[in-house]
């Protein structure tokens, strides 16, 4: 489940920046502004889109750690419920066995 939501995220957020990269330079190219301008405005574009793609992963990727610490912490919770349920039962298999022994017994 948790692979399933950091891979919509991923997606989410590279979908979202090569749609921003199309309309920022679409927008940029038919305007009506000096070559050299335009060039410099892409640039700068550019930069600030690099800078949030780099946050937004540095994010992504801090949220997959925390959601992998959970799953760990959560999974070894389970885990030693599980062996304390299969000692207790085994433990009152055995009381059982022991029982049975004695009726037999006596």
């Amino acid at each position: 489940m948790a692979d399933r939501d950091i891979q919509d995220s991923i997606t989410f957020i590279a979908g979202l920046t090569v749609g921003t990269l199309i309309g920022a330079t679409t927008a940029l190219l038919l305007a009506p502004q000096s070559g050299r301008r335009t060039r410099r405005e892409l640039a700068r574009k550019a930069e600030r889109l690099g800078d949030d793609a780099g946050e937004r992963l540095r994010d992504a990727r801090a949220e997959a750690s925390r959601m992998a610490d959970r799953t760990r912490s959560e999974s070894r919770r389970l885990a030693r419920d599980a062996r304390r349920k299969v000692d207790e039962t085994s433990e009152r298999l055995s009381e059982a066995v022991e029982r049975g022994r004695d009726r037999l017994r006596s």
